[in-house]
C-alpha cells in the first residue's frame, strides 16, 4: 500500500484547436459557404476563419491556430445556427497536465504510482520506458537529439493509433532519467523540457487522441550524477506545471502549502 497525501482533483481546460476548427468546418461546408461567405456573416476576417480551421490539420507546420474569444465564438455559433453551449464545449478540452514527478530508490514502477494516485485516471497509461508500452530510443546514441525524440514519440504513437484513438491518454516517460547518465550532452534533455508539453500534446492529437497526463520522471540518483545537480532539478521544476515526489514510500502530489518544502527537501537530497 502505497501512503500519500490526497490532493485536490481538479481538471483545468483549454482551447481544443482541433476539435473545434473540425466542427467549423463540418459545418461550413454543409452549408455550402466559403470562407469568405462565414466571414461576411459573423463579421470575422476571412484570414482568421482560415486561421481557425486550420488546425484540422494536425501536421501543419504553421503558426498556432488562435485562441477565439467569447464574442468570435457566439458569432460563429449564431451565423452556423449551432447552439452556442454545444460550440463551446466542443471549443474546450481538459488540459494536459505536465508533472514532474521526482523518486528515490524507494519507488515501485512509475505505473504503480501514479495508478494509486488521487488523480482522475485517464482511460489509458502509456510508458516510455525499455520495457514499456514504446520507446523513444530504439536507436542509441550518445549525443541526445530531440527531432529524433519528437519523432520517435510520432511514430511510437501512429503505431498505437487503432488502440488509442478517441482515448485521454496518460504518458509515463521514464527512461529519460537513466538515459540522461548516458548522454556526452545531458544539458539538451533538460532544455528539450522546455518544449515537451507541446510536442506531447501534437503527437497524441495527430492519432485522434488527447494527452491528460505528460509526467517525466526523474531519479534522485540520476540527477546526482549531473554537473550542477540542483541547477537541473530547479530547472525541471520551472518547466512542469505541477510536481510531486515519491521519497521514503510515499507520493506527494502538487500542493501549494507543501510544494515549497518539498523543493527544499529533493535538494537537500541532491546535495548529500
Amino acid at each position: 500500500m502505497i501512503n500519500r497525501k490526497p490532493s485536490p482533483n481538479f481538471d483545468r481546460l483549454s482551447f481544443d484547436a482541433t476539435g473545434f476548427a473540425r466542427l467549423l468546418h463540418e459545418k461550413r461546408r454543409q452549408l455550402n459557404w466559403s470562407t469568405r461567405e462565414l466571414a461576411e456573416r459573423t463579421d470575422i476576417s476571412q484570414p482568421y476563419v482560415v486561421a481557425l480551421e486550420r488546425a484540422r490539420n494536425t501536421n501543419s507546420k504553421t503558426k498556432k491556430t488562435p485562441t477565439p474569444t467569447v464574442d468570435v465564438i457566439a458569432q460563429l455559433a449564431y451565423a452556423l445556427d449551432i447552439d452556442a453551449s454545444t460550440l463551446f464545449a466542443r471549443a474546450m478540452k481538459i488540459a494536459s497536465r505536465h508533472v514532474l514527478l521526482v523518486v528515490d530508490e524507494t519507488a515501485p514502477t512509475p505505473l504503480k504510482i501514479v495508478q494509486q494516485s488521487s488523480i482522475n485516471q485517464p482511460q489509458n497509461w502509456l510508458c516510455a520506458a525499455k520495457s514499456g508500452d514504446i520507446s523513444l530510443r530504439r536507436e542509441k546514441s550518445r549525443q541526445y537529439k530531440p527531432a529524433d525524440i519528437a519523432q520517435a514519440l510520432n511514430n511510437e504513437l501512429q503505431n498505437l493509433r487503432s488502440k488509442i484513438a478517441n482515448q485521454t491518454l496518460g504518458l509515463i516517460f521514464s527512461e529519460t532519467s537513466e538515459a540522461m547518465t548516458e548522454f556526452d550532452n545531458p544539458q539538451a534533455v533538460l532544455k528539450f523540457e522546455h518544449k515537451w508539453a507541446d510536442v506531447v500534446d501534437k503527437a497524441a492529437t495527430s492519432v485522434g487522441a488527447q494527452s491528460a497526463f505528460n509526467i517525466c520522471v526523474y531519479k534522485i540518483a540520476d540527477l546526482k550524477t549531473l554537473a550542477n545537480p540542483t541547477k537541473a532539478f530547479n530547472e525541471l521544476v520551472e518547466v512542469h506545471d505541477e510536481f510531486w515526489t515519491y521519497t521514503n514510500s510515499m507520493l506527494v502530489l502538487s500542493d501549494s502549502s507543501l510544494t515549497q518544502s518539498h523543493r527544499i527537501k529533493i535538494c537537500e537530497l541532491l546535495k548529500k
